[in-house]
């Protein structure tokens, strides 16, 4: 006959075989309990306490609170710099006091983007490696070392003045 069998099915049992070959098959056909998901239902609780911790940090205290002060200074200083890189009036207006914007000689958008155009086009963007922050109540003082991309040599240093209105800091004439 050809008729086909497994491997096993024509050898004879004596009863003193080893139980390693159906013991695996058992274990596999085993059912499952909860237990062997408990590694993975720790990691899971785990993770979801700290997401939570984080959710409800950022929720009770926002990122702008957790910001110091000389820090949101130097993001206003940061901002006037990259508004006259960037050619952005509006940006630029935006790091000003109100007694800044009202004075005379403000520039206006078109004196803005020719004066600043000028100096990009010939030496490169300001480049503000570092600046100085010393604040005092509603006032803080920012010294400013700044160059040109093309121009590393010529550094310069600019004394700014800033004040409070409101929560936001502006740069302002002293």
């Amino acid at each position: 006959m050809s008729a086909k069998r497994p491997d096993d099915a024509g050898q004879e049992s004596d009863g003193n075989e080893s139980t390693e070959g159906s013991s695996a098959a058992e274990i596999s056909s085993a059912p499952r309990s909860w237990r062997d998901l408990l590694p993975f239902i720790i990691a899971v609780s785990v993770a979801v306490v700290i997401l939570a911790a984080i959710g409800i940090s950022h929720l009770v205290r926002p990122s702008e609170e957790r910001v110091s002060e000389d820090a949101k200074i130097q993001y206003v200083v940061n901002d006037m710099y990259s508004a006259r890189n960037a050619l952005n009036y509006e940006m630029y207006r935006g790091a000003h006091c109100e007694k800044d914007l009202a004075a005379k000689d403000f520039p206006s958008a078109r004196q803005f983007a020719d004066t600043n155009r000028v100096e990009n086009e010939a030496n490169g963007q300001l480049v503000v490696p570092s600046m100085d922050v010393e604040t005092t109540g509603d006032r803080a003082s920012v010294t400013v070392h700044e160059h040109r991309e093309r121009d590393e040599q010529k550094k310069l240093t600019t004394d700014l003045t800033l004040i409070k209105q409101g929560e936001n800091w502006k740069v302002c004439s002293a």
